[in-house]
């Protein structure tokens, strides 16, 4: 699987399938030390560790070729995209920060686990939301203050990035800066969805305009707008995918589901189907399909430990009450035929004439077909989050099928990922104009860090205000009176297996 013979730098792909695993396991560590009671958490840790030496050990003579030129563009190009994305406060920041930073406030000055309000009975208000991976940064902010957080935060996401994008390069058998100019740009056709079906907003002047809501709540995110809008859930789940499509019949897919699980729940449950897929492909040799092939191929002690975390994942989880709001809703046809073809639909069915034997290509389009009929929670996330891994694929095969399709097929496909392109194009020039406009003229009236926090997770300020670039005005989740959308958030823990039985003690500061 070499790219290139010449190229000076062979990285062996089990040096970065060990580097992956690590990125996703260390918040593991940190959860299982201060969430859990002792004889949880000391044995989780033991068999965590146990764990990672026998991924470590796991050979691989599969190598990624690249150049010295190909590293430091596709790393320049990686720290351009985390800074733009707002990650760390260094450029501007949309309105999802207001309630990511407030969640990293509280991670760096309450103890853990985070609790708001106790009785002599214990804790009645605490932090419940998928926190893992704030972990590292706000260890670090716990030492080092908010400044210090945000810089460990910064360089937790580029490495991250990092990891994501030598994933793909190593899948595609790209050079390193073509699989990251592939992650930024890769888009649905969302400019097309604003020219021919206008309203008041988005609109394609000004170039700055966040075009993925032309469906009104119905959305499937692009790398870039999942980076600069859900960074906590986008960069885990691009890292499993990643392994997921460079794995063999030996990757522990039970553990790789779990972390997933435990830091984004719902690319997750989007990842589970195609994890099911690579496990029923397991009982396939040269002999025939085998049912005792299938059933021993995922004994073993990663994928024991995967049980253990999906357990205490879903025990911890299990405590929000705001998950538990599930419903279908109903779409008009006209709508979803419209969303699915511009989406992703149009783009899975030209990839169809090469991946027609492959079941994960009718789960794709199943998967983008059938998203939107399901709400979880108290808006569209589900549709959002859910449909990373569909779409994941479907870069994958995009950047295979660029070098293998011909004459009007690789016409069309190329026309279909440069509509594609406008769409994180538009994100990062908004990301631009905003830091540009703050950083050459800054404004005299008070910063958001003056401003009254807020107290209701609703719109109560501008959605992208010029009086400061980091959108930090709740500050703290101790600050949001009850309402429909601190439920995301916040819940009383006594009556959860969790708390009874699993979380360790906890006194209020």
């Amino acid at each position: 699987m070499n790219i290139a013979k010449s190229s000076p730098f062979p990285i062996s792909a089990s040096l970065l399938f060990r580097l992956a695993w690590l990125y996703l396991l260390l918040p593991l560590f940190l959860f299982a030390l201060w969430w859990l009671r002792l004889q949880v958490g000391i044995p989780l840790i033991l068999l965590l560790a146990l764990a990672m030496v026998s991924l470590w050990r796991a050979p691989s003579h599969v190598r990624l070729e690249m150049s010295a030129g190909g590293v430091l563009g596709g790393s320049l190009l990686g720290i351009a995209w985390v800074l733009l994305s707002g990650v760390g406060g260094y450029a501007f920041q949309n309105w999802d920060h207001h309630w990511r930073n407030a969640v990293f406030h509280d991670l760096i000055d309450y103890s853990w686990p985070v609790c708001y309000a106790a009785t002599g009975r214990g804790c009645v208000q605490m932090l419940v939301y998928y926190i893992g991976y704030w972990l590292p940064a706000a260890w670090v902010g716990k030492r080092g203050g908010w400044e210090m957080a945000n810089a460990a935060l910064f360089l937790w996401t580029w490495v991250g990035v990092l990891l994501a994008a030598a994933l793909v390069a190593l899948r595609l058998r790209w050079p390193f800066w073509k699989a990251m100019f592939l992650l930024i740009f890769f888009s649905g056709m969302d400019a097309l969805g604003v020219l021919l079906f206008p309203q008041a907003y988005p609109t394609l002047w000004p170039p700055i305009q966040h075009l993925e809501i032309w469906a009104g709540s119905l959305q499937y995110s692009s790398f870039t707008t999942a980076l600069f809008w859900v960074f906590n859930q986008a960069l885990p789940a691009w890292i499993g995918l990643g392994l997921l499509v460079n794995g063999d019949e030996k990757l522990p897919l039970l553990l790789l589901w779990a972390l997933m699980f435990f830091f984004a729940p719902l690319p997750a449950l989007g990842m589970l189907p195609f994890l099911v897929v690579q496990w029923l492909e397991a009982g396939r040799s040269a002999r025939g399909f085998s049912w005792k092939r299938l059933l021993f191929s995922q004994l073993t002690l990663p994928n024991l430990v995967g049980f253990l975390i999906g357990m205490i994942a879903f025990s911890y989880f299990s405590v929000n009450t705001a998950a538990q709001n599930r419903a279908f809703q109903a779409i008009p046809p006209l709508l979803l035929l419209r969303f699915f073809l511009l989406e992703g639909g149009a783009l899975w069915m030209l990839l169809g004439k090469s991946r027609l034997g492959d079941p994960r290509w009718w789960l794709v389009g199943i998967l983008l077909l059938l998203l939107p009929f399901y709400k979880v929670g108290s808006a569209n996330d589900f549709v959002m989050r859910a449909s990373i891994p569909p779409l994941f694929f479907l870069m994958i095969w995009s950047g295979e099928e660029l070098f293998r399709a011909t004459g009007w097929r690789r016409a069309l496909l190329v026309l279909i990922l440069g509509i594609g392109m406008l769409t994180p194009l538009y994100e990062i020039n908004r990301s631009i104009h905003r830091s540009l406009s703050f950083y050459l003229s800054p404004p005299k009236n008070a910063t958001a860090q003056d401003l009254e926090p807020i107290r209701h997770l609703t719109l109560d300020v501008l959605p992208e205000d010029p009086a400061s670039l980091v959108a930090d005005r709740i500050r703290s989740l101790v600050n949001v009176e009850e309402d429909k959308l601190s439920r995301n958030f916040l819940a009383n823990p006594q009556k959860a297996f969790f708390y009874r039985f699993l979380m360790r003690e906890k006194r209020v500061w």
